[in-house]
């Protein structure tokens, strides 16, 4: 099989799931494409080297974590607001109960308030489904560091979420 068929053959398979991952660490669709563009990119210059390894994947979600945490650290700025992919499938109709809705948005608001490390952590290891080392290997940290960021997030998580459930309460 050619590298160029075999390249197409893994975007087209992973690719929805790597934008996904992105949009989830980015907080943005169209920078979201933009950095799974360029992990893609640099990923097909390396491509005969990296799938000799046995990992691309690998390769390119190392790509996305790091081209995000370079984009916070470029704008001195970080995503004010985390979005899950707007439906990846807009022909299909999907209903959601308002219960469903709420709580999405009260989930979204409560992560886009915590610091971009600790929603990077939150992100990889519980909507991504990364180990803690994983997870660690990915942003370059140690194991402790993830644990310390997963636990300090979870606790303001719980925080703000038991805060919105009781303002909620309050309006009905």
């Amino acid at each position: 099989m050619n590298d160029d068929a075999d390249f197409t053959r893994f975007v087209q398979d992973r690719g929805p799931e790597l934008l996904r991952l992105a949009v989830a660490l980015t907080g943005d669709r169209d920078q979201a494409e933009d950095v799974v563009q360029g992990a893609l990119e640099r990923l097909y210059g390396r491509w005969g080297r990296v799938r000799r390894r046995g990992d691309p994947e690998w390769y390119v979600r190392r790509s996305i974590v790091n081209a995000v945490r370079d984009g916070w650290r470029g704008r001195r700025r970080h995503p004010e607001v985390l979005g899950l992919a707007a439906e990846e499938h807009s022909d299909q109709v999907a209903y959601a109960p308002i219960d469903e809705v709420l709580t999405r948005d009260a989930v979204r608001g409560a992560l886009a308030c915590l610091p971009p490390r600790q929603r990077m952590v939150i992100t990889l290891r519980y909507w991504g489904g990364c180990t803690e080392a994983e997870t660690a290997r990915l942003m370059g940290i140690s194991v402790g560091t993830v644990k310390s960021q997963a636990h300090r997030a979870l606790k303001e998580l719980r925080g703000r979420l038991h805060t919105t459930e009781i303002a909620q309460g309050a309006r009905r």
